[in-house]
């Protein structure tokens, strides 16, 4: 529809809609039809795995879009390769790059120019690869579009834990408490004063100001959250509202026909990676309340999977006790689709939590918390009881909850009906890329104008405010000698 030169090429595809002829207009000012355009994402750890995580889903999906607008998409890691990537969008190409690296880089680059076309658009995933690369695509790509993919709100999600830490040592244990959500929940990493001076204190207010930074540097700024959206526009930022865009996740349309009915189903199920502090957490929880719900449900089994589980999560498998660890798991679906009802106790986290999302989509109702729900309700739904499942503040009405929700068919008929329509709302796929496309498209037509009113970038591209490209330089000149 907009950027790729075989489709403004040729209109066979599909019929001409009046926005992709205005895209198209815009466009051809700027990028003759014929020239081929790349776009290449940079992250310096990490590869996409939606096999294991939700922002790898995203990410995915987004690279997926991607390859029908540009003529190539490229993906360059930091990270070891990892030969299964081609499974999961075959049109890309990948590149391992070491980060620190002039010459690797520029290489990188010059071969994505010469040999795939000119790159239009690079897109930094979080902050830390902003940081990390974003000073070499500004000398050796200045006309590209330089997009920051957040992924989540980092600073948020490290201050909400290390709040949680301080709640659980102030109240002597590890209790999900009504006061301990309610603070997580009003928690601003700008303006939250501990009572402790700790390291991960620190570590929150920094990455803060680091987020900020690299916001700023941006010309683009992907935002997963409609609450973290909220955040992000506060006054006190500073942040130009046209660089925030809405992007969190893209999901195909689902009918209520189209999966399993309550009596097809049975037993709960969590889901989540365990290389993420609030999915362990979870679990350590739900290990611990478990015995309560089963003492009601006594046929009733919990079953936990996520990619690289620790050895502390394997010991909590009990099969006497319902509660069955099964580690990673290669297709979810049918896991998702066999059973009732999605536990999610979580005390801290950032973001759109994508089980949510993923239970959703096989019209699977959740019982969580108000961190589990952030960002996941429209206007029309801003109660609980008007939610995909239910949302709890406590460990005695989260026992309640589960039992309820498994136990009536109507209340759980009804939050498998809120879930799907709440699914298509929030996360609906041809909405949500379509108002990439058009951010996308409109920031290239105004690329240069944008950087000029932008004082608080030029600020920090300033020479004596770039810190992160010097250090990386001298880490390069350390390591190569």
């Amino acid at each position: 529809m907009i950027f790729n030169r075989s489709f403004l090429a040729s209109t066979r595809r599909r019929p001409w809609t009046s926005l992709d002829i205005s895209i198209k207009r815009r466009l051809s000012s700027s990028s003759s039809a014929t020239e081929a355009t790349s776009i290449l994402f940079l992250s310096p750890t990490s590869w996409p795995e939606p096999n294991a995580t939700a922002a790898g889903i995203r990410t995915v999906s987004l690279l997926n879009h991607f390859a029908t607008r540009f003529d190539s998409v490229h993906f360059g890691c930091g990270a070891p390769m990892k030969e299964s990537m081609t499974r999961f969008a075959n049109n890309v190409h990948w590149h391992h790059i070491k980060p620190n690296r002039t010459d690797d880089m520029t290489n990188l680059l010059q071969h994505i120019q010469h040999t795939h076309g000119t790159i239009r658009a690079v897109v930094f995933d979080r902050f830390y690869a902003e940081e990390a690369y974003s000073f070499r695509i500004r000398e050796q790509c200045p006309n590209a579009l330089r997009i920051l993919d957040m992924q989540d709100v980092h600073s948020l999600r490290i201050g909400r834990q290390q709040l949680v830490k301080e709640i659980d040592q102030r109240e002597a244990n590890n209790n999900m408490a009504t006061q301990l959500i309610d603070e997580v929940m009003k928690f601003d990493p700008s303006t939250h004063e501990w009572a402790q001076d700790l390291p991960q204190a620190k570590k929150a207010h920094n990455t803060l100001l680091r987020e900020l930074a690299s916001i700023h540097r941006s010309d683009l700024v992907l935002v997963c959250s409609s609450s973290e959206m909220n955040m992000l526009k506060q006054p006190s930022w500073n942040i130009a509202p046209w660089k925030l865009i809405s992007a969190p996740f893209f999901q195909k349309s689902v009918e209520q026909d189209m999966t399993k009915s309550y009596e097809e189903r049975s037993d709960f199920v969590s889901i989540g990676g365990f290389k993420h502090p609030p999915n362990v957490d979870s679990v350590r929880l739900l290990r611990r309340i478990w015995p309560r719900i089963r003492s009601r449900l006594p046929d009733a089994k919990l079953h936990v999977y996520g990619a690289y589980p620790t050895n502390e999560i394997r010991s909590m498998h009990d099969e006497k006790l319902g509660f069955y660890v099964h580690g990673h798991v290669e297709d979810i679906k049918e896991a998702l689709l066999q059973r009732r009802v999605l536990l999610a106790p979580l005390r801290f986290g950032a973001g759109i939590k994508g089980k949510i999302v993923d239970s959703w989509g096989y019209g699977l109702p959740v019982v969580t918390t108000s961190v589990g729900a952030e960002g996941m309700m429209t206007t029309d739904a801003i109660a609980s009881d008007d939610w995909g499942g239910l949302i709890v503040s406590n460990e005695d009405e989260f026992v309640e909850a589960a039992v309820n929700l498994y136990t009536t068919k109507e209340l759980w008929e009804y939050s498998q009906n809120r879930a799907i329509v709440l699914l298509n709302s929030l996360f609906n796929k041809e909405q949500n890329l379509q108002v990439i496309d058009e951010a996308l498209s409109d920031a290239m037509m105004n690329l240069g104008q944008r950087r000029k009113r932008d004082i608080t970038s030029q600020l920090l591209w300033h020479q004596s405010n770039r810190s992160t490209e010097y250090f990386s330089k001298w880490i390069e000149l350390k390591e190569v000698k």
